[in-house]
């Protein structure tokens, strides 16, 4: 069967004997489709800005083969030799393969393709080259003993050399091609296809030993197939889409940490961002319980877990909080569990967010006390055992129509502020302050009697003796209070009796509306 292969091979060779117009117009084939392709990756490269750069670079060596074949086979090879042309040939064919690997490293490999890796790949085709031309050129004899008998060595490595690189750039389209979602990996077939086909005419050209014109027009079908397998590729998929597409480039992109969690609750993998102690977060450790890491993360930046979700933990770093959420996602498939991935995101903003509208619906944004929604839900949850006896305190701002009517809504504004700072300030324990109307605060003191009540309307009332301001004069409020005993009692009973009392010590009101008073659940 080999000699019937052997037999064919040579039939087809003879059609591309040395000279022959076929082969003349092969070798003008490769180099014409090799200046288009080069002159449309130049285009590529400045008008989309898709890395085509190694693209056009191994178009260079591919074109000047071609160019050298065309006129070895025109002239002969003797003479080309004779006029030292043939290095540009032997030259042309070491720089192949390095160049196709740094172009597929471009196209699948979010690391840079490096001026020093450049240097690393070209060292051994530059140092055959160097030694062909000494060779060619007859330049020192000494260097007879490598060549001759002993050719074959340099063409041992570099076959050695070029089966190196070539299965650096198979493994690199690998590395990418599982990676990648099944619809995106037909650029990566064509980037194999590349090689594969540089690879079997090496393995063909190294197996059967060909003449020199034989393996020239084996390499030039297998450059065609490589040149329009390689420029293809751009158009299916440019190498930013192929990278951004890794699984392993988004993992260690995510602007979140991620773990990769056992099934048994042990780290086992994390992100860059994991990697680099971001967000405050300690470095997770492999193989350490998730339980033992989130203790860690408590202990070492003062956390606290959030009483509404058990997967929020808000830290503290240089008096600055920091509320992180650990959201859980399952890994597997059908019905099986693996394990288990843990996101944590940077919800700060989120949380001040939240706040903040929490604020608007629970605080008076004038005074900075409790609004009446606050107050509301206060009194739902007080009337129980451990909270009496509840005193019910109720004041009522003084003159603050009178102020509103006479120097204006601002002064009147600066009135409640002060008094509600005084209020604020002299109610010490379990007081729950409120501002319930315009001008009526409500205040709830848990385990406190009538005589605690007096006691802290009087402070009030000495604190706010010693402001005099120049617009509103001396602030003042009216108080009135009641004690519940029992949770049998009704609140609003009670609060509409402090709320009397308040009404009679108050001289000077004209209005006074029970704001205090809790709907019932009619």
């Amino acid at each position: 069967m080999n000699a019937n292969f052997q037999k064919a091979i040579d039939m087809i060779a003879e059609q591309f004997q040395e000279g022959s117009i076929v082969c003349l117009v092969l070798f003008a084939i490769v180099a014409i489709l090799t200046l288009v392709y080069m002159l449309r990756g130049i285009h590529i490269l400045v008008t989309r800005s898709v890395e085509s750069f190694n693209f056009v670079l191994f178009c260079i060596p591919v074109f000047s083969w071609a160019v050298m074949m065309f006129i070895s086979s025109k002239i002969g090879f003797e003479n080309l030799e004779s006029m030292g042309l043939n290095i540009i040939i032997v030259a042309a064919g070491l720089l192949f393969s390095p160049l196709l690997m740094l172009h597929i490293q471009s196209q699948v490999s979010y690391y840079p393709v490096t001026t020093g890796k450049r240097l690393a790949w070209f060292s051994v085709p530059i140092i055959e080259i160097v030694l062909w031309a000494i060779h060619a050129f007859d330049l020192n004899a000494s260097f007879d003993f490598m060549f001759g008998p002993r050719i074959s060595v340099f063409s041992l490595i570099a076959t050695v050399y070029t089966v190196i690189v070539l299965v650096r750039a198979y493994l690199l389209c690998f590395n990418v091609f599982y990676q990648m979602p099944k619809h995106m990996r037909r650029s990566t077939y064509h980037l194999l296809a590349a090689i594969t086909a540089l690879a079997v005419v090496s393995v063909l050209d190294t197996y059967f030993q060909f003449s020199m014109n034989a393996s020239a027009v084996l390499l030039a079908f297998g450059l065609i197939i490589v040149l329009q397998t390689l420029f293809s590729a751009f158009f299916i998929a440019n190498s930013s889409n192929v990278i951004v597409t890794s699984r392993d480039f988004v993992f260690q992109s995510l602007s979140t940490i991620v773990l990769t969690v056992s099934r048994k609750g042990n780290i086992l993998d994390w992100n860059k961002k994991a990697k680099d102690g971001c967000m405050p977060l300690p470095n997770p450790m492999y193989k350490e319980p998730y339980p033992q890491y989130r203790q860690r993360i408590l202990e070492t930046y003062n956390g606290i877990v959030s009483k509404y979700d058990e997967n929020v933990i808000s830290v503290k770093v240089d008096d600055i909080e920091n509320h992180l959420l650990f959201t859980w996602h399952d890994i597997g498939f059908l019905d099986r569990k693996f394990g288990f991935l843990v996101e944590v995101s940077d919800i700060t903003k989120t949380y001040q967010t939240i706040r903040y509208f929490e604020e608007i619906a629970l605080v008076d944004n004038l005074t900075g006390l409790n609004n009446r929604n606050s107050y509301i839900e206060e009194v739902k949850k007080i009337g129980v055992a451990e909270n009496m006896p509840l005193c019910i305190i109720v004041g009522d701002v003084n003159n603050l129509k009178k102020t509103n009517d006479s120097i204006g809504h601002l002064q009147g504004d600066r009135l409640l502020c002060t008094i509600s700072d005084a209020v604020k300030d002299v109610a010490k324990g379990n007081f729950f302050i409120a501002r319930i109307g315009g001008d009526e605060i409500a205040i709830l003191a848990r385990n406190t009697e009538a005589d605690a009540a007096k006691e802290f309307t009087e402070a009030v009332d000495a604190a706010l003796s010693q402001i005099h301001d120049e617009h509103f004069g001396m602030p003042g409020i009216s108080w009135g209070w009641a004690v519940m005993h029992s949770e049998a009692e009704d609140y609003n009973s009670l609060f509409r009796e402090a709320d009397a009392i308040m009404y009679e010590s108050k001289k000077c009101a004209k209005e006074i509306s029970l704001s205090g008073v809790v709907p019932d659940k009619r």
